[in-house]
């Protein structure tokens, strides 16, 4: 019996990639009509025999899509598993199936395979994903691709964003317009578009009411509940009467460092997040949050994706704004 012929073994002999040597096979949107009729002339003259569970997926009456996210998984209540729950929903609402990659930074093989060789639709990506190389050279790549989150993709790419500046500048205002003058803040990893830009908006809440930012209440985090609780010692250390967590799991660290210290929240200690994870009715407290539309940006993004598989070639970003949560942690 002779050497079994692969999809790589393809792809090398017509000259093209694994992902367009796939997408030719399977008659996929997105390959040029003589490169299609060519990768199938090569497959035919090497006698490949595509894996039948294979096609019976790239064949099937529903897509499927991706979904890659930057962390090692989804926790509860975490940003991350908001973001799965509803960009599922959505999917499913566009009768699409979804391959989760919960861990971005080290994948087997195989899912790699499965992202880049057509049998995937098309991915939505996690911003933070793109801290990875295999990542952005998969968004380099022929699949259609959205990432949620703003950043500094290799690639031109389509975006839907939660508006960071604007409404994080709203919630630090809220804390100072209701009598608090040392807000403090655990920011997110700065390196980031969306950190970043809600530091701005904490600065720019302060500008606005022509107050002085004492940096000596700010650390930097890293959106990790855990970093944010051993940075919350030193903040409560310099007695601030606010403090504005870059997200919600900031925020609740700040809260149960304060609870510890006996601290009476909110009437000493008044703490803001961003995210509204936790602004669920069944979760104690409930803190009052930025609360970022997940619904809206996963149907976003998906519908988005939908457009991108179907030869769209618009790299626009689109904001969508979130809207504040007045929970039990404010005045």
């Amino acid at each position: 019996m002779g050497k079994h012929v692969t999809l790589d073994d393809v792809a090398r002999a017509a000259g093209v990639s694994r992902a367009t040597a796939s997408r030719s096979l399977n008659n996929r949107i997105g390959v040029r009509e003589d490169v299609r009729r060519n990768v199938q002339k090569v497959a035919k003259s090497l006698g490949y025999r595509p894996n039948q569970a294979a096609r019976t997926l790239a064949g099937g009456s529903s897509s499927v899509i991706g979904l890659v996210l930057g962390s090692a998984g989804p926790r509860s209540y975490s940003y991350e598993a908001v973001i799965v729950q509803e960009v599922a929903k959505a999917a499913s609402e566009s009768d699409l199936g979804l391959l989760l990659v919960a861990d971005a930074l080290a994948p087997s093989q195989g899912v790699r395979n499965l992202l880049s060789d057509g049998l995937v639709s098309g991915v939505v990506v996690s911003v933070v994903a793109t801290r990875n190389q295999w990542v952005n050279e998969l968004l380099a790549a022929d699949i259609p691709s959205v990432l949620i989150g703003q950043g500094e993709s290799e690639s031109p790419i389509r975006t839907v964003e939660v508006e960071n500046l604007e409404s994080s500048a709203e919630v630090v205002g809220h804390l100072l317009d209701t009598g608090c003058r040392r807000v403090g803040t655990i920011t997110g990893p700065l390196n980031r578009y969306d950190a970043a830009m809600r530091y701005r908006g904490y600065r720019l809440a302060h500008e606005r009411r022509s107050l002085e930012v004492d940096d000596s209440l700010v650390f930097e985090g890293d959106f990790d509940r855990d970093r944010a609780y051993e940075l919350a010692a030193p903040l409560l250390d310099q007695n601030p009467d606010g403090v504005f967590g870059a997200n919600d799991q900031s925020a609740l660290a700040v809260y149960r460092r304060a609870i510890e210290r006996g601290l009476v929240v909110p009437d000493q200690l008044s703490v803001a997040g961003f995210d509204g994870s936790f602004a669920d009715a069944y979760v104690s407290p409930r803190i009052t949050s930025m609360v970022q539309p997940f619904r809206e940006i996963a149907r976003g993004a998906v519908g988005a994706l939908i457009e991108v598989m179907g030869g769209s070639n618009d790299v626009s970003s689109q904001y969508i704004d979130p809207d504040i949560f007045f929970g039990d942690t404010t005045r």
